[in-house]
C-alpha cells in the first residue's frame, strides 16, 4: 500500500501543494478570446488535455451550481439546446472518483488522480495474486498497470474511472470461479457496478468482453473449474452489477440512439496506425504535447499522442515477455493472446474498418481503446516475465539491447552539443516549410522564424527525455542480461520502472492557480449586453472553445458533446457547423450567419468581420470582437427536466437490486459446488 501510494504521489502529489491544481486550467490562455494578437503563441501545460477543461471541469461546475440551488443536475442549460448532464455517462456522477472534484473543487483533481493510481495498482496486484503470481512479482504487475500508457494519458478522463477498476472486476470474477461464496459474489457485483459508474461505456464494453473471454477460456482449460459452467456465477453477478446502474444507462442509451455520433462514427476514416505500432516501444518518438517539448505529430500525419501511447507498457517489459514466453503460466499466456489480438485490432489493419463499419455495435466503437486489454494482460505477465528473463544470462540479446540503448543515449543528447545547432536549424526550417505547405501552419514565415529558438531548445529537452533516458534504461537492462550478475532481476526491474516513470511523470502537470486565466473581456462584455441570457453565441473553437461558456455562464449554440442529437446537428449544418470538431467556420458566409440568427444566435465572437452583423464590443481587429446579428429571436433558458428513460432506468435498477439480493441468497444456504449452484439457479 505504501509503495503504490508513493507511486501515486510521484505522479499527482504536486497537485496537492498550496497554490496548485491538477486540472489543466491554463489551456484557455492560448485561445483567441484571451490573445489580442493571433500570431502570439502562449505555451500551456499540455495541449492534449483540452477535453478536461471544456468538458469535465465545465460539467463539474454546472453540477455543483445546480446542487447548491437544490436542483438535480439533469441539464446543462448553457450548452446548445440543453446538454445532458445526468444522462451523460462521462459526468460519472455515481463514480467515487468524481466525488472529490465535486466536494473540493479544483483541489479534488489531484485527489481523484491519486485514488485512481492507487486503485489501479491495488486491483492489478490482486488480479495477479488470483492468477497465482508470487507476491514480489505481483507488486511489479501492479506497478506496470498503474504507470502504463493507458493509465497515464487518460488519467484525468472517465476512461480511467473504468480502467482502474477493471483488474478488480477480473480478480473478483476469477475468485468467484475458484470459490463460490457470498463474499466473492458481492465483490463481483460491487466492481461491476463501480466500473459501470465510471462513465466510459466503450472501455467497459471492451474490457468486460475481453475479461469474459479470458475467464471462459480458463474455465474450459482448468480441470478444477469443471468446465464452462464455472463462469455462470461471475457472468450473472457482473450482469446484475451493470444493470444496477440502469438508472443512468437507460437515459444514456435513449439519447445515444438519437445522437449524431451513430451516423458520424461509421463514416470516419481509420487508416492503419503505424505510429501506434512504433509507440509500443518508443512512444515519444514524435515528441509530446507538453510545454517545453516538441510535438511533431503533424509531420507524418499521425494520430495524437494519447492514442499512440495508450498501449505502452515499457519496451523492457515487452522484451521480457517475449524472452519468458515459454516459462509463463498457461493462464498468463492465454491473457496475452487475447490482449495481443485486441492490440492488433486497435491498429486498424488494412481492410478491417471497411468490414467493421457495417457491423452493429462495432461500427460505433473506437477500436483504439482495445489496447486496454493488452495493458491489462501485459501487466499481469510483466512481473513473472521479468523474473523469468533474469533467471539466466542472455549474452547476445543483452549486448544488442545495450548497444541500442547506448545509441539512443547518444542520439538523445546530440541536440545539446554545440556543433549540432546549425544542423538542427536547417532541419527545423525544412519541417516548418513542409507543415506550411500542408496547411497545418497558417502564420507568416517570419512568425515561425521568430519561434525557432524555442523550437531548438524544445528539441533538446524532447530528445533527452523521450530518447536518451529510455535509452539509458535499455542500456542498464542490456548489461543486466549480458553480464554474470547476482542481482539481475533487481536491475531489470529498476530499469523497467525507470522507463515507465520517465514516460509518465509530468505528463499531467500541476498548474499554478495564478496561471489560470481570468474571465476574458469579451465574455464580460457579453454578460453586459445580455444580462438575462436570452441570446446564444457562436464562434470558432480557436477563438473560444465550446463548453467554456458553461464555466462563465453564457449560452453557446453548440455543445462540445458526442451526444448532440441528429435533429440539432441538422439545424446547425446550414450555419457551417463541423460536427467532428464541434465548431463553426472561422470566416462565416452570409447564408451561414442568417442560419445562425434563425437559431437565436445574436452574438458571434470573431477576429474578422462577420457578414450581416455589426461590431458592438471588443478591442479593434485582429483582437476578438463581438458581432451582433440581425433578427435573432430570444431563446428562453432550457428547463432542467429529467431525461427521457429515467423512470424505466429506475425500475430496471430496482429489479436488478432485488435479483442481486436473491442471487446472493443462493450462496448463504451452504458453500455450493458448481453443480449445486446451477441447480439452485434453475
Amino acid at each position: 500500500m505504501l509503495l503504490f501510494l508513493a507511486v501515486a504521489l510521484a505522479y499527482a502529489g504536486l497537485g496537492l501543494l498550496p497554490g496548485r491544481t491538477f486540472a489543466p486550467l491554463d489551456l484557455p490562455l492560448d485561445a483567441g478570446a484571451w490573445k489580442p494578437d493571433p500570431t502570439q503563441r502562449i505555451r500551456v501545460s499540455n495541449t492534449l488535455l483540452g477535453d478536461v477543461v471544456v468538458q469535465f471541469v465545465a460539467w463539474d461546475r454546472e453540477i455543483t451550481h445546480l446542487l447548491a440551488r437544490g436542483e438535480l443536475p439533469w441539464t446543462n442549460r448553457w450548452a446548445g439546446d440543453g446538454g445532458p448532464l445526468f444522462a451523460n455517462p462521462q459526468t460519472a456522477l455515481f463514480s467515487p472518483f468524481t466525488w472529490p472534484r465535486l466536494l473540493f473543487g479544483l483541489k479534488g483533481w489531484a485527489l481523484t488522480a491519486i485514488l485512481k493510481l492507487l486503485a489501479a495498482a491495488l486491483c492489478a496486484y490482486w488480479f495477479a495474486r488470483e492468477l497465482d503470481v508470487p507476491r514480489e512479482q505481483a507488486l511489479v504487475c501492479g506497478f506496470v498497470y498503474a504507470t502504463a500508457g493507458y493509465t497515464i494519458v487518460w488519467l484525468l478522463y472517465p476512461i480511467t474511472n473504468v480502467f482502474a477498476l477493471l483488474a478488480g472486476l477480473a480478480a473478483a470474477a476469477l475468485r468467484l470461479m475458484k470459490t463460490p461464496s457470498i463474499r466473492n459474489a458481492l465483490l463481483v457485483l460491487v466492481f461491476a457496478a463501480l466500473c459501470t459508474a465510471g462513465g466510459h461505456p466503450e472501455s467497459l464494453f471492451i474490457g468486460a468482453i475481453g475479461i469474459w473471454i479470458f475467464l471462459s477460456w480458463e474455465a474450459e482449460r482448468r480441470r478444477e473449474f469443471g468446465g464452462l459452467s464455472a463462469i455462470i456465477p461471475s457472468t450473472v453477478g457482473a450482469f446484475l452489477g451493470f444493470a444496477i446502474l440502469a438508472v443512468q444507462l437507460a437515459p444514456f442509451l435513449t439519447i445515444l440512439g438519437d445522437s449524431y455520433a451513430g451516423e458520424l462514427r461509421p463514416r470516419l476514416p481509420h487508416p492503419f496506425r503505424i505510429w501506434g505500432v512504433v509507440s509500443q516501444v518508443l512512444p515519444g518518438v514524435l515528441g509530446t504535447p507538453l510545454r517545453g517539448e516538441l510535438d511533431l505529430t503533424a509531420l507524418p500525419v499521425a494520430e495524437n499522442f494519447n492514442l499512440r501511447a495508450g498501449g505502452f507498457i515499457g519496451a523492457i517489459v515487452l522484451l521480457a515477455i517475449v524472452l519468458a514466453w515459454r516459462q509463463l503460466a498457461p493462464a498468463l499466456r492465454r491473457g496475452l493472446v487475447i490482449g495481443s489480438v485486441a492490440l492488433v485490432l486497435s491498429w486498424y489493419p488494412p481492410g478491417l474498418w471497411s468490414v467493421l463499419r457495417h457491423v452493429p455495435v462495432l461500427r460505433v466503437l473506437t477500436l483504439e481503446y482495445g489496447v486496454l486489454l493488452f495493458v491489462l494482460f501485459g501487466a499481469m505477465a510483466g512481473g513473472p516475465a521479468i523474473a523469468f528473463a533474469a533467471t539466466r544470462r542472455r549474452r547476445k540479446i543483452g549486448a544488442a539491447l545495450a548497444i541500442v540503448g547506448l545509441l539512443a543515449v547518444i542520439t538523445g543528447v546530440f541536440p545539446l552539443l554545440p556543433g549540432a545547432h546549425a544542423t538542427l536549424t536547417r532541419v527545423a526550417r525544412g519541417g516548418i516549410e513542409q507543415l506550411r505547405a500542408r496547411g497545418h501552419l497558417q502564420q507568416a514565415p517570419a512568425v515561425y522564424e521568430a519561434r525557432l529558438a524555442y523550437y531548438l531548445d524544445a528539441a533538446g529537452l524532447t530528445t533527452v527525455r523521450r530518447l536518451a533516458i529510455p535509452g539509458a534504461c535499455w542500456l542498464v537492462a542490456g548489461l543486466a542480461l549480458a553480464l554474470p550478475l547476482r542481482r539481475r532481476a533487481a536491475l531489470l526491474t529498476l530499469a523497467a520502472a525507470g522507463e515507465l516513470l520517465s514516460f509518465g511523470i509530468g505528463f499531467n502537470p500541476a498548474v499554478r492557480m495564478d496561471a489560470i486565466p481570468p474571465e476574458p473581456p469579451v465574455v464580460t462584455a457579453l454578460k453586459q449586453l445580455d444580462p438575462a441570457r436570452q441570446s446564444l453565441i457562436a464562434e470558432h473553437f480557436e477563438v473560444f472553445p465550446a463548453n467554456l461558456a458553461t464555466l462563465y455562464q453564457v449560452r453557446d449554440v453548440i455543445s462540445y458533446d458526442a451526444l448532440t442529437t441528429k435533429a440539432r446537428v441538422a439545424q446547425l449544418l446550414p450555419a457551417g457547423y463541423d460536427p467532428l470538431l464541434h465548431t463553426f467556420n472561422p470566416m462565416l458566409a452570409p447564408d451561414e450567419t442568417r442560419a445562425l440568427a434563425s437559431l437565436g444566435v445574436r452574438y458571434v465572437l470573431s477576429r474578422v468581420d462577420v457578414p450581416n452583423a455589426r461590431r458592438v464590443a471588443g478591442p479593434p481587429a485582429p483582437a476578438v470582437g463581438i458581432y451582433e446579428l440581425e433578427n435573432a429571436p430570444p431563446v428562453p433558458l432550457p428547463a432542467n427536466h429529467h431525461p427521457t428513460g429515467l423512470y424505466a432506468g429506475i425500475v430496471i435498477s430496482l429489479i436488478a437490486l432485488f435479483l442481486s439480493a436473491v442471487w446472493l441468497h443462493l450462496f448463504t444456504l451452504e458453500a455450493p459446488t458448481m453443480q449445486q449452484f446451477e441447480s439452485r439457479a434453475s
